[in-house]
């Protein structure tokens, strides 16, 4: 972590580009959410009129709300002056809320439709072996981008914070939090969407959002 005993003022063409993230995030998220009502999986829940992938849903809706979220704190890190630079360590909190954001949205693309992809069955034996190495690359791809998102992403951002050990602690504890927050949210829906209520609590429910593409 950086250690400066000087004030901290970040270009404000830092944040704006961490915004034009968030704004390619939530179109991305606004897609999925429409093309979820298309796809045929998923669970059948009383008073909705068709049955859709709820874990996709509670991830989408989640990256959402953090997306809305961190675009406050960056817009709120800027200074009221002239130059508008980028002197509060919401900066940083805006940072690793981006990061969260874009890996519920990346669970929620690629949960939904490597779910429908797997129950492709394919008669040729030939052309089943072709069909899993492509499926198997998209769930590597899919899974490495979710695991930058959310964990390489934010370590860079730590380490790399120029605002205090103290504050730049704080929001790494923050961000597990949440992080393991998030992840049993997804859980509880996966949980729902696959029929295994009686699995909620354990630690697989708690502890399944920090692993999630082994579960799509």
């Amino acid at each position: 972590m950086a250690k400066t005993h000087e004030p901290v003022r970040v270009a404000v063409n830092v944040m704006r580009a961490r915004l034009t993230i968030l704004g390619f995030n939530l179109a991305i998220i606004t897609f999925q959410i429409n093309e979820l009502r298309i796809l045929g999986g998923g669970i059948k829940l009383p008073g909705l009129a068709q049955a859709f992938y709820l874990s996709a849903a509670a991830a989408l809706f989640l990256g959402l709300a953090l997306s809305f979220v961190a675009m406050v704190c960056f817009i709120a890190s800027n200074a009221l002056d002239r130059e508008g630079t980028c002197n509060h360590w919401s900066l940083l909190a805006g940072d690793l809320l981006m990061y969260l954001a874009l890996a519920q949205t990346v669970a929620g693309f690629f949960g939904a439709f490597m779910s429908e992809l797997d129950q492709v069955q394919l008669p040729d034996p030939q052309e089943a072996r072709m069909y899993a190495l492509v499926i198997g690359a998209i769930h590597l791809a899919g899974g490495i981008a979710w695991a930058m998102s959310i964990y390489l992403g934010p370590l860079v951002s730590l380490l790399r914070s120029p605002y205090g050990h103290r504050i730049t602690v704080a929001l790494g504890l923050a961000y597990l939090l949440l992080l393991l927050l998030a992840g049993r949210v997804w859980a509880a829906a996966l949980l729902l969407e696959v029929q295994r209520p009686a699995l909620d609590g354990t630690v697989k429910s708690w502890l399944g959002g920090l692993v999630a593409p082994l579960f799509w």
